[in-house]
């Protein structure tokens, strides 16, 4: 058995542990029950991973410096956070301390334990920010260093409807926000026909991962303007002045899951200083005031085994 005295406390059971180069840990397992004192409380980490929905994982990890990066816990508990009392199994910290993402649950999914085991466990958490006040089911937040609220994840099934500057929106997946609390970002439960400095298009990511809520579709800049968006369903035609016609439009590929069913890949449209972008390619950026731009909606026979996949 090894002991081990670090910032929080006097840490013993470590069975497994990896180092940084300079011979600092970077993560340790532990058998033996530890209590960590820290700005949230004590916290217990994993010691007993026996049961079927623990994960063996590190039960703590820390940066290079020594300070603290992780704890998965051993039991749910409730923490302090800058928006509230929040259950919590999994917590990553900034290298200065501060709480950086909070996950209340992080079971192991498997034969013997399913989504389905580990959202029954899930409860509601309420949120009341600038883009609206809901109830939902959530796998993480994300806090900026600040601690103002950085992003949202949500449970599948759970889709709150908030204010967006393009209207009330229905929001899977996920949202991201600016530090002052606008709206950054959020991933349309359905498709979403937008207006935009080149016409309407339809915003959806059929692809979406659902792994978190920090990137998604819609895009705005802070000050409430339509900044990109991703679409599965439309072709933009682009005529120069000379007449010359270029066209963009989401494609198809083989799935990655079965490799026999096929998936869309979306197209990325992102908008800055009177120009519109296309997949993120500075060759294909157009100045809109001297091009048109003729916007068709394409119907795609998607038989991707999985358009919701999450966590």
């Amino acid at each position: 058995m090894e002991t081990i005295i670090k910032n929080y406390s006097l840490l013993k059971g470590i069975i497994h542990k990896e180092l940084y180069d300079n011979g600092n840990i970077k993560s340790f397992i532990l058998d033996k029950k530890n209590e960590l004192p820290t700005n949230y409380g004590t916290l217990i980490p994993q010691y007993d991973s026996s049961y079927e929905r623990r994960k063996y994982i590190d039960s703590v990890s820390f940066y290079k410096s020594g300070k603290l990066k992780s704890i998965y816990l051993q039991n749910q508990t409730t923490i302090n956070t800058p928006i509230g009392k929040l259950p919590s199994e999994l917590i990553t910290f900034y290298e200065n301390g501060a709480l950086k993402r909070v996950f209340p649950l992080n079971g192991k999914l498997g034969g013997y334990w399913s989504e389905q085991d580990e959202y029954s466990l899930a409860e509601d958490t309420s949120f009341n920010l600038k883009v609206g006040s809901f109830n939902k089911k959530i796998i993480n937040v994300y806090f900026y260093n600040s601690g103002n609220l950085k992003s949202i994840t949500f449970w599948p099934k759970n889709t709150p409807i908030i204010d967006t500057p393009i209207g009330k929106a229905e929001v899977r997946i996920g949202l991201s926000l600016y530090e002052n609390g606008c709206l950054k970002s959020f991933e349309p439960n359905k498709p979403l026909l937008l207006q935009t400095p080149i016409g309407k298009i339809t915003a959806y990511d059929s692809n979406a991962s659902g792994i978190n809520g920090d990137l998604n579709s819609v895009n705005f800049y802070e000050c409430g303007d339509l900044k990109s968006l991703v679409t599965s369903s439309d072709k933009v035609t682009i005529t120069s002045v000379d007449g010359k016609k270029t066209v963009y439009e989401p494609g198809l590929r083989l799935s990655i899951i079965d490799n026999k069913s096929l998936e869309v890949i979306p197209l990325n449209i992102t908008f800055y200083d009177n120009k519109v972008q296309f997949n993120n390619s500075k060759k294909d950026e157009y100045d809109i005031t001297a091009s048109t731009f003729t916007i068709e909606h394409l119907s795609f026979k998607q038989s991707s085994p999985c358009t919701n996949c999450s966590k």
